[in-house]
């Protein structure tokens, strides 16, 4: 949870995969609890550091105030600031947008698009000078939120021109509308969702819960269209935050474009099946391309099953290296064998290739 929430305050998105559907159900549920702290808990913070009251109802009675004056009353100066900075980052492929078959109200939508999402308190609490709304001008209000940047030194600013250059050059007219719609439909109020029947008084009565939508669930029990909508909306720089999948996402997808860390909550025995998943991210086009690494999580309970698991699929990987993926050897290993002699990583890295091109001449390097 702290790994998760970490990275989301810090503006990241993280995919997270489970192996069960109530397992991600419950992850849903509880990185959602969390985030809801982590939220009133920054959002104190930041106050208190610019001498405002840290109590819970002054912190949402501030929060309330800066929506109605930059995101819902049309007349403000924030709000005409806001829109006037969003609207340049779409005027400035306006004449390609219209070349591309963009209409007028396909490129408004991405305005509102754009503060839909910028006004919700999960990201106001990360991203708004809290502190300063009231001091400085609406026009210096607006450059602060957009030029906010996440830990991957990426500021909201780049992420919508990086959005709209997407729908501009990378998409075509369905494929634009699709993601427009994706990002229309999704939620960024609460959504209400089952709980775990285990914590209701009564074994066959589900309660329901109320989450945030920053965290969003894709399993086989997911109907196909929304999963499709999920993985579009999780390409863009909008809502899922955090998107937590069962191995139906774990293969045949895109989830590269604003994700570069993949925490896997339950491990596999086989290291394919850990690097398909994370292959989700690791593709071109990513955000991780040039600039930074891609992070992957492998977290196992000590002492318990998990270590073991953790153990002979990282031996396996070792042995893929060398022998660069023969299902022999994938059936020598299984998981209840306990006489598997570890391969050291000296000899692994002794015995494998590397097939990356030299920068120089364009030609494979020596094994």
């Amino acid at each position: 949870m702290r790994s998760v929430v970490d990275l989301w305050e810090e503006g990241e998105k993280v995919l997270v995969f489970a192996f069960y559907q109530q397992t991600c159900a419950a992850l849903r549920i509880h990185l959602s609890k969390e985030i809801e702290l982590r939220t009133a808990t920054l959002a104190k913070r930041r106050l208190a550091n610019a001498e405002h009251s840290s109590r819970r109802m002054e912190v949402e009675d501030v929060l309330g105030r800066i929506q109605d004056l930059y995101f819902d009353a049309p007349g403000a100066p924030g709000r005409r600031a806001l829109d006037g900075a969003l609207q340049s980052i779409v005027d400035r492929r306006r004449n390609e947008l219209f070349d591309k078959g963009a209409s007028e109200s396909d490129q408004a939508r991405m305005v509102d698009v754009m503060r839909r999402f910028l006004r919700v308190r999960t990201t106001l609490a990360r991203c708004f000078p809290l502190g300063e709304y009231e001091t400085l001008a609406p026009d210096t209000v607006v450059e602060r939120m957009l030029d906010n940047e996440d830990a991957s030194n990426v500021t909201w600013r780049v992420k919508f021109r990086a959005f709209v250059d997407f729908l501009t050059d990378g998409c075509t007219l369905e494929e634009r509308s699709g993601y427009l719609d994706a990002t229309a439909a999704t939620r960024t109020g609460g959504i209400r969702v089952d709980a775990d029947d285990a914590q209701a008084d009564d074994e066959n009565r589900k309660e329901s819960v109320v989450t945030v939508g920053n965290v969003q669930v894709a399993t086989g029990a997911t109907r196909r269209d929304t999963r499709l909508r999920l993985m579009r909306a999780f390409n863009t720089p909008f809502f899922p935050d955090i998107l937590v999948c069962s191995q139906v996402m774990g293969e045949g997808v895109d989830l590269q474009r604003h994700c570069r860390h993949v925490i896997h909550h339950d491990l596999a025995w086989n290291p394919s099946t850990i690097e398909q998943r994370t292959g989700r991210v690791d593709r071109l086009g990513c955000k991780a391309e040039g600039q930074e690494p891609i992070h992957v999580y492998l977290p196992y309970l000590a002492g318990a099953v998990d270590e073991r698991q953790y153990r002979v699929m990282t031996e396996r990987e070792q042995w893929f290296r060398v022998v660069m993926g023969q299902d022999a050897v994938a059936r020598l290993i299984t998981p209840d064998s306990n006489a598997v002699a570890p391969l050291p990583r000296s000899i692994a890295d002794e015995l494998s290739f590397d097939l990356a091109l030299d920068k120089d001449t364009g030609s494979e390097r020596s094994p």
